[in-house]
């Protein structure tokens, strides 16, 4: 069976229920045109319809949307009546891909403004369908412990929580909440939240798709269509200079254990995950396991393997298990890159063609091995590793040396994380756009700011060449070589329980 692809479609409420069913029937056509097999929406995504029996002339036109894109829609929740009891409820509603309800949950648990209008249905269930059992947890149901130790014991393979953060507390709350329940039950988790004002209160969006504590998708609280493992999503982010802000260490550097809601970050889907920290163990195979543990479920995350001095051997076990290239900063053990011990590095990235992400510019190694000019008998020899500059010197004169490495190696790029945008025009004249990456800065708190800069090129150039810098460069480098990211759109992300 084929693995379907998910989408989440985040956006305010909207009173009227004709506005409301519009505007859903066409973000379920624009998520249709990516691939997608399911799209979820978040509580209240019909406005206030009226309370009928389900199915009604309101929903029978998302079956037929449903029917016409062969694709799966389920509710976070709409007003309904329940037709032998006669009970105002709120049901999440699951839609076949052939038009017919598969079944739906009556929420549970209400806000006080809620408790006077509604009865609360009999418990949680698990929807079958022919993409697994599913369950939808609404508003508080989503929250509630009980509530969850009933989900879980229904082995759902897919769980929805349509539940609406006010703060970023709380959103940064629910969003790890669900990685560790995904992580938990082995399954897929997702927040399908609204985004903006309804009945006095702003929400504040924060759609998010896990699978078995892997992130496959996160929006901010713009109105957006959030598809899960999106092969076209454009961000790439490369040169993480402190891995604590994403990643759990095995050996944290501060001494404080680390939570899974670090992996998360607002950046990108696609990431490159660099720790220069490692360099400074003496044990480059064990304090790479988590990098590699990290990515070996998430198609869309790569790893880059610790490259120290006198340690080629571990290298080329790292290589072969599966990095998509080596990180540098040999200057931290004293060494010059034209020495025998990383050469022999160089040789292992050769035997593999695989890049190297170069640190240059002022750090904690002496100035004198900070200069890139270093590097230049080190690229003569290994013409065949791609090389990448970690951003690009820096400062003047390491700029300079930078940009001149780049003219005359054609395997170099430059990385634009901490350049100064005036230095990255210039290598875009100089080079052109091929061989810029741009780079995220590391931490969440400087993503913003780094693809700010980088934005600000956008109108002087082509769409092409802006699509280069932000995705084309650093996905050749890193997610095209042979056996990756090759398998068909509709196999991206596994969903399924194995067995």
């Amino acid at each position: 069976m084929a693995t379907p692809r998910i989408a989440i479609a985040q956006a305010p409420y909207i009173r009227e229920v004709e506005a409301a069913l519009t505007r859903a029937v066409e973000q379920v056509r624009q998520a249709a045109s990516r691939g997608v097999d399911i799209v979820i929406f978040p509580e209240w995504s019909l406005g206030l319809n009226p309370v009928e029996v389900v199915p009604n002339r309101h929903t029978e036109r998302l079956s037929r949307v449903a029917r016409e894109l062969n694709v799966m829609i389920i509710t976070g929740s709409i007003r309904a009546l329940e037709p032998e009891s006669g009970k105002k409820q709120q049901r999440s509603l699951v839609i076949e891909p052939d038009g017919t309800l598969a079944g739906s949950h009556a929420k549970l648990l209400f806000q006080p403004t809620e408790r006077p209008w509604f009865e609360p249905g009999p418990g949680v269930n698990a929807i079958s369908t022919r993409w697994g059992r599913i369950v939808i947890l609404p508003g508080l149901d989503a929250l509630d412990d009980e509530i969850w130790t009933s989900t879980a014991a229904l082995s759902p393979d897919l769980v929805v929580m349509a539940v609406s953060p006010r703060t970023v507390a709380e959103r940064n709350l629910i969003q790890e909440l669900a990685i560790q329940r995904s992580q938990a039950i082995r399954a897929t988790v997702a927040v399908a939240p609204l985004a903006g004002r309804f009945s006095g209160t702003h929400y504040l969006g924060g759609a998010l798709i896990a699978h078995h504590g892997h992130v496959l998708g996160m929006a901010d609280e713009q109105e957006t269509i959030l598809i899960a493992g999106d092969p076209e999503a454009p961000l790439i982010q490369l040169g993480v200079t402190d891995m604590t802000a994403y990643l759990p260490l095995a050996k944290p550097l501060d001494g404080v254990p680390l939570d899974v809601k670090r992996t998360l970050g607002p950046q990108a889907e696609r990431r490159v995950l660099v720790d220069w920290g490692l360099l400074a163990s003496g044990e480059p195979l064990i304090a790479a396991e988590e990098l590699i543990a990290a990515v070996r479920d998430n198609p869309r995350w790569a790893a880059l393997a610790p490259a120290r001095p006198g340690y080629a051997s571990d290298l080329r076990l790292l290589l072969d298990r599966g990095f998509r290239g080596a990180f540098a900063y040999p200057g931290l053990d004293r060494s010059f890159p034209w020495s025998d011990s990383v050469r022999h590095l160089g040789q292992e990235l050769q035997r593999v063609q695989k890049p190297l992400l170069i640190h240059s510019g002022p750090g904690p190694a002496p100035l004198r091995f900070d200069s890139p000019a270093l590097w230049d008998e080190f690229l003569m020899e290994f013409a065949q590793v791609p090389v990448i500059i970690h951003s690009m010197g820096q400062r003047s004169p390491y700029l300079e040396e930078a940009l001149v490495l780049a003219e005359r190696h054609p395997q170099v790029y430059l990385e634009t994380s901490r350049a100064p945008l005036s230095a990255i025009k210039e290598a875009i004249r100089t080079i052109g756009p091929d061989r810029v990456v741009f780079g995220s800065g590391g931490l969440a708190k400087d993503f913003q700011q780094e693809w700010d800069k980088i934005a600000r090129l956008e109108p002087e150039l082509s769409a092409d060449a802006f699509q280069k810098i932000v995705n084309h460069n650093a996905r050749r480098l890193f997610f095209q070589m042979e056996g990756i990211d090759r398998r068909p759109r509709d196999k991206v992300h596994p969903f399924r329980r194995q067995g």
